[in-house]
């Protein structure tokens, strides 16, 4: 009788539970250390434009026997170098070291310069011509595809060449030149990877930087901050007491206007052989985030998530739910989005899942994991929680 009496009472409450207006809000997980949560809120205008203001929620389900990876930051290698020149020194000789047989080196005039045919440019390696395997002009590489500016000229080298301080040569050379050497053959490669695809403005930021391959010698390195609108400033490459080399540096808290990725580009030295490398990471301005609560209503697995929106914009919410399977394991079993249109002020997203998603034999407990918000309308990635609630 009393738990007849029991699961009357659950049921005659179910309905005023459903009913409630609201939830009781939980906290959300404590960030962890891959986390991306943003301390401060920029105050920005509506971008121009037409944007949807229309909200909208989708979720999918997902195989719970495939397992979800997260994509590291980009590594960047390079086996090549650039160096802007004189038309006086290239008429004297250039110094190009070399690790490597066939070298491409690529000479580009800048404005006003004198365009070199491919016969007017000479290079020696201890006193000897090296052959010209093959030259390509400004025509033939943009018909290969290429973006080349008017008279530049690539040069393959070809027998002879090798390791040691080839010399460019070009008696008729007037002007300011680009000089690009790229080594495909080269054992000594320079590699840089930032800590994080993609940061908020104002926040520190890191940049590993490293030489491998046989022949490598000691890695001597500066860097370059280059915003999407051409600003610079320089950025120090300093050692860390485990021997590593690591750029660390602030990203401005300012707005930038011009779309793209921001790069930090890096000048090294690999014993004497020069190396330039780049890396690139976008950057948002933290124009809202999650108040650090959620909602959920269990019965329908609805996680309601309010937002502090410091700029009008249209935001998005996108998280993944986990299951616990039958062996105890916690599986994806479904991802779900929602974005709506926000002024400034408060807001809330919410990510319905589906129970129709879960497998049979998967429940409780769940978690809500790689939970994000977006800035949909400046696209930047504000938050990122791994973890972000367990019910």
């Amino acid at each position: 009788m009393r738990s007849i009496f029991l699961r009357a009472a659950a049921t005659a409450a179910l309905p005023i539970l459903l009913a409630a207006p609201a939830f009781a809000a939980q906290p959300l997980l404590p960030a962890g250390g891959h986390d991306q949560v943003p301390t401060r809120l920029a105050t920005l205008p509506a971008p121009q434009g037409a944007f949807e203001r229309k909200p909208v929620s989708f979720a999918w389900a997902l195989d719970p026997t495939l397992a979800l990876t997260n994509t590291p930051p980009f590594l960047a290698e390079s086996r090549e170098y650039w160096l802007t020149v004189q038309g006086r020194e290239l008429q004297q000789g250039v110094t190009l070291p070399m690790s490597a047989p066939n070298a491409l080196v690529r000479v580009s005039p800048a404005a006003g310069a004198t365009a070199l045919r491919a016969d007017e440019l000479s290079v020696s390696l201890q006193g000897r011509r090296l052959d010209i395997a093959h030259s390509a002009d400004a025509e033939a590489l943009r018909r290969a595809g290429m973006d080349a500016s008017a008279g530049t000229q690539v040069l393959r080298l070809g027998s002879g060449s090798g390791p040691g301080r080839a010399i460019l040569q070009a008696p008729r050379a007037q002007g300011r030149y680009v000089i690009h050497v790229f080594e495909p053959d080269s054992p000594v490669v320079l590699h840089a990877r930032a800590d994080r695809s993609q940061a908020l403005a104002g926040e520190p930021m890191q940049v590993a930087v490293a030489a491998s391959g046989r022949g490598a010698g000691a890695l001597r390195a500066s860097a370059l901050l280059v915003g999407p609108d051409g600003s610079s400033r320089p950025v120090t490459v300093r050692s860390t007491p485990d021997g590593r080399q690591v750029a660390a540096f602030q990203l401005p808290t300012r707005a930038v206007s011009a779309p793209g990725l921001w790069e930090l580009q890096v000048f090294a030295n690999v014993g004497e052989i020069p190396r330039d490398a780049r890396t690139a990471f976008a950057v948002a301005q933290p124009t809202a985030r999650l108040a650090g609560s959620y909602a959920l209503d269990a019965s329908r697995l609805r996680v309601s998530l309010p937002v502090q929106a410091a700029s009008p914009g249209r935001y998005e919410a996108r998280g993944t739910l986990y299951a616990t399977a039958p062996d105890g394991s916690l599986r994806p079993v479904s991802e779900a989005h929602a974005a709506a249109w926000m002024e400034a002020g408060s807001g809330t997203l919410v990510l319905q899942f589906p129970r129709e998603h879960l497998p049979a034999g998967y429940g409780a407990p769940f978690e809500l994991r790689q939970l994000e918000l977006n800035d949909q309308t400046r696209l930047g990635k504000l938050e990122l929680r791994e973890r972000a609630a367990r019910f």
